[in-house]
């Protein structure tokens, strides 16, 4: 397979035909040995360094480099490839050529280019057909490159059913939105999501919540519901959500050891134990529900939770044969123990680095500034994890370990304006007050510096001259 070419191609060009003539340029040879070095350097391999491979230059390339770049103010840019004057544009197609083609792709959206080109050259037109090398730039200068349709992709492939072998192995999870509407505070009827998640082995529904938005805030407060209900997880399979890429679950499920698995694109039956969930939970559960009635989705809620745990987790299951709540409890499970709800709840947060502002010791967060405590005042930067749901709080933590070492709050402004401020605890070392005896510098007993120490040994061996306390007197020079 052919590597493919770096962006900055040109660019890295021009650094290796610098490199190569570096030296010439630095300390340029006289007229009559210009030549002999460039003959050697011709019978050289050069490697270059968006390959590495070694290639030859010949003799009249070098002079050629060697011409542009010697009174070049900039070398390198002299020395790169120069651009095409029709780069991005074709201007060897005609107007009939172009408008073919964007008429043809419009209707075969999955062709590709070549068999594009291949129908275009079938085409009787006034105009010579253009080269393939012609018509693919336009075509990509145009956007119009084509595509394989994700589904059309995957259907080539062979669809099987898995089932794992633990309980606790993988934890399906999905949203559904709901085919009866509820009622909100304010009168507004809504469509209520519903965020489910079941265990793979057992078919067992950990944890089923409506709610009126579809967000990584829903999603984790679920999730913690499912933990703290039936133990951790070793695995949570998803699809590919706007809520699933959310940094607080990522960075939640890696905190406690939870390997985050994604389905495909366009790919709904690879969970499909999960959307299989949603039949009896409206083929059963809403179908049971008065239609004159009002719904809150509080009401919604509480119904859901006791038709799961009575009716659902009790009823035999089509594909495992048993019942859910059965399986749960007599297959082998790999679940863990579930932690405290705080710790689950600090695990779903995402970490982000902040310059400590010197002056009042301060972090902003989303808006929102955090106290920063007097013996942390001397870090530059702080490293924390929040929850952008929740700026109630945030915790400081160590990078190496990635633990929290402390709790910050937002600044509270009313608290601070009863004037109180404690001392900055600053360790200040008073110097000790030098007697006249010890202003005194003493070459033979105070500890010099090397160098300092070297040139006085040096001195007094080459100059043995005598060494005077003072200056001499007017009577001792007569």
């Amino acid at each position: 397979m052919t590597p493919r070419k770096p962006a900055d191609l040109a660019y890295q060009k021009g650094i290796f035909r610098f490199s190569v003539l570096s030296h010439l340029l630095s300390s340029p040879p006289n007229t009559d040995d210009l030549k002999a070095a460039l003959v050697l350097l011709a019978q050289r391999k050069h490697k270059r360094p968006w390959d590495q491979t070694e290639v030859d230059i010949s003799l009249r390339t070098l002079e050629r480099w060697y011409a542009l770049a010697r009174n070049a103010p900039r070398p390198t840019e002299q020395l790169q490839p120069k651009v095409r004057s029709d780069k991005r544009h074709c201007r060897s197609l005609s107007l009939e050529h172009t408008t073919w083609l964007l008429l043809e792709r419009n209707k075969h959206q999955y062709w590709s280019i070549q068999l594009l080109y291949d129908n275009l050259v079938e085409v009787k037109m006034a105009t010579p057909v253009p080269s393939y090398t012609t018509v693919l730039r336009f075509m990509r200068s145009k956007g119009l490159v084509q595509k394989i349709h994700s589904k059309l992709h995957r259907s080539r492939r062979e669809i099987r059913s898995f089932e794992v072998e633990h309980v606790g192995e993988i934890f399906h999870m999905d949203f559904h939105k709901g085919k009866r509407q509820v009622i909100d505070r304010d009168g507004i009827l809504k469509t209520p999501i519903c965020m489910a998640i079941i265990d793979d082995k057992s078919r067992l529904a950990c944890h089923v919540q409506w709610f009126l938005n579809e967000t990584t805030e829903v999603l984790c407060h679920g999730l913690t519901q499912a933990i703290l209900k039936r133990g951790l997880p070793r695995g949570f399979y998803t699809d590919n959500g706007a809520a699933m890429k959310g940094e607080e679950l990522i960075e939640g499920l890696e905190v406690l050891g939870i390997k985050k698995s994604t389905t495909l694109p366009y790919a709904p039956y690879q969970n499909g134990k999960q959307e299989a969930f949603w039949q009896p939970l409206e083929g059963r559960l809403i179908k049971m529900l008065p239609v004159d009635k009002r719904l809150t989705l509080e009401v919604l809620n509480e119904v859901t939770q006791a038709w799961v745990e009575q009716d659902y987790h009790k009823r035999v299951h089509s594909e495992i044969k048993e019942t859910p709540l059965n399986r749960f409890m007599t297959a082998k499970n790999v679940l863990r123990s579930a932690p405290g709800l705080t710790e689950v709840r600090n695990a779903f947060r995402t970490t982000a680095k902040r310059i400590q502002r010197k002056t009042d010791s301060t972090v902003t967060l989303d808006g929102v500034r955090f106290q920063i405590p007097s013996h942390f005042s001397h870090f530059n930067e702080i490293t924390l994890r929040y929850a952008r749901w929740d700026l109630g709080e945030a915790d400081i933590i160590d990078e190496d370990s990635k633990k929290s070492i402390f709790t910050v709050y937002p600044v509270d402004k009313l608290g601070n304006s009863n004037g109180l401020r404690a001392a900055r605890r600053e360790e200040i070392s008073v110097p000790k007050t030098p007697s006249e005896h010890d202003l005194d510098l003493d070459l033979k007993n105070d500890h010099l510096p090397p160098l300092l120490a070297r040139c006085l040994q040096e001195y007094s061996r080459q100059f043995p001259l005598p060494t005077y306390t003072s200056l001499p007197t007017n009577k001792e020079t007569n």
